[in-house]
């Protein structure tokens, strides 16, 4: 059952109670704004939302203004522009200022609905994403770390004065080791090397 609080701004009050309860009747939280800056007030008290849905064409500042101002404060929480204006520039500039979607009125539930969950779903998943990318920076560091401190011990080791043996090198070890067993074999020493 989703229980993701969601902003809603327009300047109409029905409108706003209208979309209010269609998210209501899915289980939403909502808060409603009458203005981009009581919405920038309710956001700045600390209160957070998953999804904001917004007006585009509002007195005082419009969407475009508030969607500008939200994404640089609030970059995770996608915002979803409302409008009535039958115009693709004005979607275009909304969707390049970073809204997610934009839906024009008068639209149905299910089209509001569906808005909103494939907001929310991306939200979510960029959120997966960063808490996966970060988890996985602090496992490579610390297996770096962990690597780091073995190679600094085995080269204590190797340079230790207590091992004596530990100072030759591992290849002067490993070429004396086959000049032995090369002499012990009689027959493989008398043949001739061909390289």
């Amino acid at each position: 059952m989703p229980s993701e609080r969601i902003l809603v701004v327009d300047d109409e009050d029905s409108i706003r109670e209208i979309v209010s309860s269609m998210l209501a009747s899915a289980n939403y939280k909502c808060r409603q704004a009458a203005s981009a800056l009581e919405a920038l007030a309710l956001l700045d008290s600390g209160e957070e939302f998953e999804l904001m849905l917004s007006d585009l064409m509002m007195a005082g500042m419009d969407g475009i203004g508030l969607l500008e101002r939200t994404k640089e404060r609030y970059p995770d929480m996608p915002v979803v522009m409302v409008t009535a204006v039958h115009d693709i520039s004005v979607a275009l500039t909304a969707i390049r200022n970073g809204a997610y979607d934009y839906l024009l009125k008068p639209f149905e539930r299910e089209q509001l609905l569906n808005a909103v969950r494939r907001a929310l779903e991306n939200r979510r998943l960029k959120l997966e994403n960063r808490a996966y990318q970060t988890n996985l920076e602090a496992l490579v560091a610390q297996r770096t770390e962990q690597l780091r401190q073995a190679l600094g011990e085995l080269e204590k080791s190797m340079t230790s004065p207590s091992k004596p043996w530990a100072t030759r090198s591992i290849f002067a070890c490993r070429d004396e080791g086959h000049s032995k067993r090369v002499t012990l074999i009689p027959s493989l020493s008398r043949v001739p090397c061909r390289f």
